[in-house]
C-alpha cells in the first residue's frame, strides 16, 4: 500500500466544513495549497515523505495558529495513524506532545 495523499485522504477527514467558519476554512485551504506546492508532498507527482519537512516548518506553525490546538491534534493523530514513514510519525508525535504540554496548566507556586 502506498502513502495516502495528505490533502485528499488525511486532511479532508479532519476538516469538517459544517464545524469551521467559512472564512477560516478558506484560509486553511489556501495555506495547505501553498504548502503542497512548496513542499511537494502530494502522492500525485510529489514525494509523500516531504510531509515531514512541512510539519517541521514555520508554514505548519502558521496552519496551527489558524486551525487551533484541538483541530491540530485531530490532524496529527490522523497523520500518525495514516502514515508508515517513521520520520513523519516522529515529527507529528513531537508536535502533538508540544501542543498537549502547552494545554496542561502548570502548578502555580507562590512563595513569600
Amino acid at each position: 500500500m502506498g502513502s495516502p495523499d495528505f490533502l485528499r485522504q488525511v486532511v479532508s477527514k479532519v476538516l469538517n466544513p459544517s464545524q469551521i467558519d467559512s472564512k477560516k476554512l478558506e484560509e486553511i485551504r489556501r495555506l495547505l495549497a501553498k504548502a503542497e506546492t512548496k513542499y511537494s508532498f502530494s502522492t500525485y507527482g510529489g514525494d509523500p515523505r516531504r510531509l515531514a519537512d512541512y510539519l517541521a516548518s514555520p508554514d505548519f506553525i502558521e496552519l496551527i495558529l489558524v486551525l487551533g490546538s484541538e483541530t491540530t491534534k485531530k490532524l496529527l493523530y490522523k497523520i500518525i495513524e495514516a502514515y508508515d514513514n517513521e520520520k513523519i510519525k516522529e515529527v507529528a508525535n513531537k508536535i502533538l506532545n508540544e501542543i498537549e504540554g502547552y494545554g496542561k496548566p502548570e502548578e502555580l507556586r507562590i512563595s513569600f
